[in-house]
């Protein structure tokens, strides 16, 4: 029999190996709860732990879903109410009772229409009072022509907030309690395309995933440097992180192309990753997971953005071939 020339079995090798790393499956996470909105396209969950209510943003619908602690659910803010568009990150800030979100224009949104190249494309945060629902404050950027996307943001223990921003600048802004404006934190070279960020529990740093690894960002200064990566983790491009959470000294990222929720050990100082712990692979519910909250020792996520399901013409398909938006919890170790 003729022998297939190396380079074939070579390919074919590649191809098993491959095939069998997508059929990895680590099922740790269980169902928290679902949500009877099928075509929600959720991004974000947020939660108070005053009330133990959680909150689910819509990229759809533009709404923000209240799930009460006895898992009542009700629209707590209604599509377009204060001139958003996408809700993305959510946070809320329990001792102020106030919850916070990055708004965005963007094709999975119903009836947007506007071009980037043409019209530019909007953002903003939006400030809420959390027992009234009413809209304390906004602050936007809409400017014609301009291509903004506010992504995720995080609250220091003073109240000031964070919001990561690309495409027309890759950059982290900053509302200061007491100033209350809108304004450029960091710029830097390092950050490419920043998305999921948190404090770590010193309120020292901003951890920042971005597409090609996470950097670190002192709020006193905001010297921004990347963390050093050892042991052949691999953060970059198709394996770079959406949400990301500080917990004891370590980073839980959430791959959304892997589909992966993954720890990585932070060295002393934390200015390096170690090693990488998968915590769960291809749950059963995943369909582009994306962020999520930490309570305690579980981490709450969305398990389902379902983002390759919209159409180019930004149609859905039928309900049916939807899923109900799910949040898994998966429990971490306490050491």
């Amino acid at each position: 029999m003729r022998k297939a020339p190396i380079y074939k079995l070579l390919i074919v090798l590649l191809y098993f190996i491959n095939t069998s790393l997508l059929s990895q499956s680590i099922a740790n996470s269980s169902v928290a709860f679902t949500i009877s909105e099928r075509d929600l396209l959720p991004e974000s969950v947020g939660y108070d732990d005053q009330t133990k209510t959680f909150y689910v943003g819509s990229t759809r619908k533009g709404t923000i879903v209240k799930i009460d602690k006895e898992g009542k659910q009700s629209t707590f803010i209604e599509s377009g109410a204060f001139g958003q568009w996408m809700i993305i990150g959510i946070k809320v800030d329990s001792e102020r009772n106030e919850l916070w979100f990055c708004s965005s224009g963007g094709g999975n949104l119903i009836g947007y229409l506007k071009k980037d190249e043409t019209e530019g494309r909007p953002a903003g945060i939006f400030k809420v009072d959390l027992a009234t629902g009413k809209l304390k404050k906004k602050y936007t950027l809409e400017t014609e022509g301009e291509v903004h996307f506010f992504n995720d943001l995080v609250i220091d223990s003073n109240g000031n907030v964070y919001a990561t921003h690309m495409f027309s600048d890759h950059s982290i802004y900053k509302i200061e309690r007491e100033k209350d404006e809108l304004e450029v934190f960091v710029e830097s070279d390092i950050l490419k395309y920043p998305n999921g960020m948190d404090i770590s529990d010193d309120n020292q740093f901003l951890f920042v995933a971005h597409s090609e690894g996470i950097a670190r960002v002192a709020l006193q200064t905001g010297k921004t440097v990347s963390l050093d990566i050892v042991n052949d983790v691999n953060i970059t491009h198709r394996e770079s992180i959406d949400g990301l959470y500080f917990y004891k000294n370590t980073l839980i990222g959430v791959q959304s192309d892997l589909k992966r929720i993954t720890q990585y050990q932070l060295s002393r100082p934390a200015d390096a990753i170690m090693q990488e712990k998968e915590l769960d692979i291809n749950h059963p519910a995943m369909d582009h997971p994306t962020t999520g909250v930490l309570i305690d020792n579980e981490f709450y996520y969305v398990a389902n953005a379902q983002f390759e399901k919209v159409n180019e013409d930004g149609s859905l398909p039928p309900m049916h071939e939807l899923s109900e938006p799910t949040i898994l919890k998966l429990k971490l170790e306490k050491e």
